[in-house]
Parts: C-alpha cells; structure tokens; sequence
C-alpha cells in the first residue's frame, strides 16, 4: 500500500530530475552547482532516498526557484512528468 509520503517522494524525485533535464544539465553540473554530491542527487532521482529540507532548498536555489515553486510543481504533476511544453509557466 502506498502512503501519501511515498507519492510526494516519488512527484519531487521526478520533478528534481524533470527540472535537471528541461535545463540539459547533467548530474554532476546539478551537483556542481546545488554542492550536493552527484550520488546522493541520482538516489533522490531514482527514488532511492527522501531529500531533507536543506536539500531540497539546494536544489532548489540551484534551479533559480523557491523550494515551495518546487513542491508545488510536483505536486502538480499528479504523478506524471510533463513535457515542457505543457508545464505552467510561474
């Protein structure tokens, strides 16, 4: 049975790695730039670890948006990515 706390893990990991992949960066410039290890940022990506608020705010400010601009695109998503074509525009 999947919780809620799995579903919103799942939505930011997707959304971390949709956010990388919209600006063509790779794991290591993301790492680079939010100065979180490359490991740790493909764990999150795979789902393999919950970000903590630091984290998150990392990355966050790595992308140039809030860390709630991130939760809330996330949790747009319904558990899909969308093409960027078809993300809202903030």
């Amino acid at each position: 049975m999947e919780t809620m706390t799995d579903n919103i893990n799942q939505r930011i990991s997707a959304r971390i790695r949709l956010e990388r992949e919209a600006r063509g960066w790779s794991l290591s410039e993301l790492a680079e730039r939010a100065g979180v290890s490359r490991a740790m940022i493909h764990k999150i990506e795979r789902g393999e670890s919950s970000p903590t608020a630091t984290l998150l705010a990392r990355l966050s400010g790595a992308f140039s948006i809030s860390m709630s601009t991130l939760i809330a695109r996330a949790e747009m998503q319904e558990g899909k990515l969308l093409r960027v074509e078809n993300q809202p525009v903030w």
